[in-house]
């Protein structure tokens, strides 16, 4: 007597709807598991957080002291480490229009006493130009330093005081490197103004605000 088991066969639709189901399942597993043993940079205790910060910058370009007005920020990092982006542009130097924009970092130094204090370093590139006519206003060609490119390298040092948990009254001191301008641009062909001209010394204020972002529920 031949068995029947030989003549059984599954047809193929349901050969499909098994071999569906079992991938479904793997993948269940495979999920499960990777949602317990995910690897991470950082570990699940870091708290990151956004900070902006607009600031205003005095210093001197070819003897003529003006202000820069400018900001920076990012995310902050357990509230010691800001990554991030930052830009300014001539407020009221009298001869020289420039502006720039680029990246930055920044160390805080015990960010919950009340006095601390924070680090940072700016690498930018920026522009300068000549002002066709002499500045009559405050605002008067705010923002047009398309002109003579330059890299621009600060590091800084500020004291840093809490106003509260989300706003941070900042104030210090940075020394600019400019370097890579074609000092015999047709922008600069009033000022004749060179690297070194544009390097020198900074003092800034600032008003840091916080905003700790909310955890997933």
């Amino acid at each position: 007597m031949k068995s029947r088991n030989k003549h059984f066969k599954i047809p193929a639709n349901e050969k499909f709807v098994s071999f569906a189901l079992v991938l479904l399942l793997l993948s269940g597993l495979v999920t499960g598991q990777d949602q317990d043993s995910t690897q991470t940079l950082f570990k699940s205790s870091v708290k990151v957080s956004e900070l902006w910060t607009p600031e205003v910058k005095i210093n001197s370009i070819q003897g003529d002291v003006g202000t820069l007005i400018g900001f920076y920020g990012g995310a902050v990092i357990n509230r010691t480490f800001l990554i991030g982006i930052a830009g300014g542009a001539n407020l009221s130097h009298p001869s020289v229009n420039y502006g720039y924009f680029g990246g930055i970092g920044q160390y805080i130094y015990k960010p919950a006493s009340l006095w601390h204090f924070s680090a940072q370093l700016l690498l930018a590139y920026g522009s300068a130009k000549d002002y066709e006519d002499p500045k009559s206003g405050l605002l008067d060609n705010f923002m047009n330093v398309s002109g003579a490119g330059f890299f621009l390298l600060e590091p800084g040092i500020n004291l840093e005081l809490n106003l509260s948990k989300k706003l941070t009254l900042v104030g210090g001191i940075s020394y600019r490197f400019v370097m890579g301008m074609d000092e015999n641009s047709e922008n600069l062909s009033i000022t004749h103004v060179t690297n070194e001209d544009m390097s020198g010394v900074n003092f800034n204020i600032g008003l840091k605000f916080a905003k700790e972002k909310k955890p997933k529920k």
